[in-house]
C-alpha cells in the first residue's frame, strides 16, 4: 500500500512540473511558444510565395 501512495505522489510532482514547464512556454507578451508558431507563421508565408511564383 505504500508505494501506491508514493506512487501516486511523483505522479502529483511529475504533473506540478510540466505545468510549471507550459506556464513558462505561454507566459508574457513575447512567449516562446508565441515566437515559434510567428516562426512558423514566416516560413509558411515564404513558402507559399515561393511556390506562387512562375
Amino acid at each position: 500500500m505504500r508505494s501506491r501512495t508514493q506512487g501516486g505522489q511523483s505522479m502529483l510532482e511529475y504533473l506540478i512540473v510540466l505545468m510549471l514547464f507550459v506556464l513558462a512556454l505561454t507566459a508574457g507578451p513575447h512567449s516562446p511558444l508565441e515566437r515559434l508558431f510567428e516562426a512558423f507563421g514566416d516560413r509558411y508565408e515564404r513558402f507559399t510565395h515561393a511556390m506562387s511564383m512562375p
